[in-house]
């Protein structure tokens, strides 16, 4: 098993302080999470409101951090690729993988129907298709000299070479996102990415399981090996030394959803109260022994390899963050990583 640090901003002005705050408070997050271990930093990409807004370019700090890092790996969970052109995202990850010596993953998807993608001038019903065909141009722009293409939606007649080459061989790591759609999980596998989704979003983990199957069933009719395949599932998570410490987060949890989904939210939402969230293991809250309860059964239920935790949320503070931080790295992820060998 391998786990994360993942940096979602629910954006609580009064709480979390103007902008250079919070860019100091993530700068600081991640070089604890260098320094006790964890795998992979990953940040997000949204836009024009505070559930996330904070972190329109995820590339703009990756630049610092993979100058101000050695280990830890980096990676954008996720760049919203249909807002994008694909070759300047392809530009811009390989230079971040030649800065930070090979250590740089992308992640992609389409994100959500919001008023970015009006803004942006891209079409919600087509963003699918557009996704898929900008991960094959970026492919091809990463391993091939002198590329030509003709597709659905791009055209170039004239060879083309990304630079500068990738450090990574033959290529930094793709993910794709996927929640819902079985076909878009086989799709995934089909092309041999890596898999990142929601599972604690869903109605039940039964419905996950049977998903992130249909990823691996991809993987093999691809004719791609499943064990150097990734399946990567993002938790909020928050660990105390007592539960009475851990429960300072459930207040936090509220303003999550709450700025996240408000009236709107699904039914799982309505109902995901931070008590319900520890029954069901939907986030990773408590002890550091229900921590670990949490992190076995999500991976054998669903059958994950990497654990992203997003443990700053909701306006909480940074003694808390890194206190979490911390305890995870040392009482949950440390002995875990012998005891869960990733799962076929």
């Amino acid at each position: 098993m391998k786990f994360d640090y993942y940096v979602l901003n629910t954006y609580y002005p009064e709480l979390d302080g103007p902008g250079p705050t919070l860019y100091a408070s993530w700068m600081e997050q991640a070089l604890v999470a260098e320094e006790t271990g964890y795998d992979t930093l990953w940040l997000t990409e949204h836009h024009f409101r505070d559930f996330g807004g904070m972190l329109p370019n995820p590339q703009v700090l990756l630049g610092a951090l993979a100058a101000r890092t050695q280990r830890i790996r980096l990676g954008t969970a996720v760049s919203i690729l249909p807002l994008h052109h694909p070759l300047r995202i392809a530009e811009d990850i390989a230079m971040l993988d030649n800065i930070s010596g090979g250590r740089i993953d992308l992640g992609v998807g389409r994100g959500m129907p919001h008023v970015e993608y009006e803004i942006y001038g891209a079409d919600w019903p087509t963003a699918q298709d557009y996704l898929e065909e900008e991960v094959a141009i970026i492919r091809a722009g990463w391993t091939q000299r002198d590329f030509t293409w003709q597709g659905q939606h791009y055209t170039y007649e004239k060879p083309i070479t990304v630079l500068p080459p990738v450090v990574q061989q033959p290529h930094p790591p793709i993910w794709m996102t996927a929640n819902r759609e079985e076909s878009h999980f086989r799709w995934i596998g089909r092309q041999g990415l890596h898999l990142m989704t929601l599972p604690w979003t869903l109605p039940s983990y039964d419905t996950s399981r049977s998903l992130v199957a249909a990823y691996r069933d991809g993987l093999r009719e691809g004719g791609h090996d499943v064990d150097s395949h990734q399946v990567l599932a993002m938790f909020p998570t928050f660990v105390g030394e007592t539960e009475a410490e851990a429960r300072v987060a459930e207040q936090h949890w509220t303003n999550w959803t709450t700025l996240a989904f408000g009236e709107r939210g699904t039914a799982i939402f309505k109902i995901l109260t931070y008590d319900k969230a520890i029954e069901d293991s939907r986030c990773i809250f408590g002890t550091p022994e229900m921590c670990r309860a949490h992190v076995r059964r999500i991976r054998d239920e669903i059958g994950v390899t990497h654990i992203a935790t997003v443990q700053h949320f909701g306006g909480m503070p940074q003694e808390k963050v890194l206190s979490s931080m911390r305890l995870f790295a040392a009482e949950v992820a440390a002995p875990l990583r012998s005891e869960l060998p990733a799962p076929v």
